[in-house]
């Protein structure tokens, strides 16, 4: 991902708490605002599934088949998030 060093830090840093990096996503995938989530608000322990993208060009969103889990670490999810992209277009 190119994204600037404190982008890249803050990512890191809010790994664990996917609704934190899903303001990085425009800066991570052209054209991608940001997943929608099952939860935006989860509880504490309790991670969000991805159920579909959000463009930032207009209000296309593209749901996914079946929810995706953001789970373990934020770079094994970022890459879960590419393979998903590629399942569902």
């Amino acid at each position: 991902y190119f994204v600037s060093t404190d982008d890249l830090l803050d990512i890191l840093s809010n790994g664990n708490n996917p609704v934190r990096v899903m303001m990085h996503m425009s800066k991570c995938f052209q054209a991608i605002e940001k997943l929608k989530l099952d939860n935006e608000n989860p509880p504490p322990g309790v991670r969000p599934k991805g159920m579909g993208m959000e463009s930032c060009v207009g209000v296309e969103y593209v749901p996914f088949s079946t929810p995706l889990p953001l789970e373990n670490k934020v770079e094994e999810y970022m890459n879960d998030i590419i393979k998903k992209m590629r399942e569902e277009l």
